[in-house]
């Protein structure tokens, strides 16, 4: 088996799915303590974190992990999103509402 054909097989294993969700993440500049507990939290979550839409595959509604683009120095992560709520002008609405439902401390939260 050549390096080719072992990536094409690498890249549908878990590992394989999680290195690659990983690798964009830090290309997009989202910065986490535990990158491993991101993806746990991101797989997990079934509901967008602003709005409460389920998260599925379609575009508007597909998951995307939010973050501050003004933060590059420390976690930067606000949420899982819809693509929709995601791609919103409304970062400082995101803001306060994400600081309200930490307030109702959950493990998902607490991570976050």
């Amino acid at each position: 088996m050549n390096k080719s054909e072992y990536m094409k097989i690498y890249r549908n294993t878990y590992k394989g799915r999680k290195s690659k969700r990983v690798s964009d993440w830090k290309r997009a500049g989202i910065l986490f303590h535990d990158y491993d507990i991101l993806y746990d939290i991101f797989m997990e979550t079934d509901e967008c974190d602003f709005c409460g839409c389920r998260l599925d595959t379609e575009y508007k509604t597909r998951k995307c992990c939010d973050h501050d683009h003004n933060i590059d120095d420390a976690d930067n992560v606000r949420g899982i999103l819809c693509h929709t709520c995601n791609i919103r002008d409304v970062y400082t609405t995101i803001d306060i509402y994400l600081a309200k439902k930490t307030k109702t401390k959950n493990e998902h939260d607490l991570l976050l």
